[in-house]
């Protein structure tokens, strides 16, 4: 660890994470044993973070959980980061080209979070927002990943639980890594019905500070419409060019990879 890094403030994230995946709540003992802390410092954290307004704890079942405070973070996190503010501008004139589903993805961890989304301009399809998936599966993960080092790549596909969520979801890590190579080289990243049976999708990386990738814009395509070749023919040159422009060195990149999820 390094000597700016401070250890309390390390151990205290050790707790908010327990709360990255879908745990509504932990008792006390359950904190202890989920994060290998001592009894004696997850006391002390646990009063800390309630004071400072993070947690709350049901007085009944002497529960812990998330506070609100962490709704006004995200509001204000969408309300001024310089990507999101200025997506729907690129993301509207590809919706408009293609009458698909668009969307800007960002990464966090093995996580990709989908949170602007202009739907299909024909059939009007509806998803609440945000919506998290595995990055290794989707498009949007895959675009960012094939941007990152390799040892960044070996780390997330090492904690994704490789899970399948259709007969065609890629779980080998060499298969993965094989993609990865070609959408580094191609400029987009492909899935063909691995979310969801009768959808594929495209994205294309979003480069930030540095050359590191900050999101990445993505296409949903509807396999009833479209073979995978016809997609790649209709759609390649537009998401790359639509993520080309969105590209700027004034946007920050985050550390890869900054938090983990099971």
């Amino acid at each position: 660890m390094s000597s700016l890094q401070l250890g309390t403030l390390e151990k205290a994230y050790k707790i908010l994470d327990l709360y990255n995946e879908h745990a509504e709540s932990f008792t006390f003992s359950e904190i202890v044993e989920k994060t290998g802390l001592e009894k004696g410092s997850v006391q002390r954290l646990l009063y800390t973070l309630q004071n400072l307004g993070l947690l709350r704890r049901h007085q009944r079942y002497k529960r812990y959980s998330l506070s609100p405070r962490f709704i006004s973070y995200a509001v204000s996190h969408l309300q001024t980061d310089p990507l999101l503010i200025q997506a729907t501008k690129y993301l509207e004139p590809l919706a408009r080209q293609t009458t698909e589903s668009v969307g800007l993805g960002i990464m966090d961890g093995i996580h990709v979070f989908y949170i602007n989304r202009i739907p299909n301009l024909v059939s009007h399809d509806f998803a609440l927002l945000p919506v998290r998936r595995y990055a290794y599966c989707t498009a949007a993960g895959r675009a960012i990943m094939s941007r990152l080092s390799e040892r960044d790549i070996d780390n997330i596909l090492e904690h994704s639980p490789m899970r399948r969520f259709t007969s065609r979801t890629v779980i080998d890590k060499a298969e993965l890594r094989r993609l990865l190579g070609q959408a580094r080289e191609e400029g987009v990243a492909w899935q063909d019905g691995e979310i969801f049976d009768m959808e594929m999708g495209v994205a294309a990386p979003v480069m930030g500070d540095g050359d590191m990738p900050v999101g990445a814009v993505t296409i949903s395509i509807e396999k009833s419409r479209y073979s995978l070749e016809a997609a790649r023919e209709r759609f390649t040159d537009l998401v790359r060019a639509a993520a080309q422009d969105m590209s700027s060195p004034s946007l920050s990149a985050s550390r890869f990879p900054p938090s983990w999820g099971g």
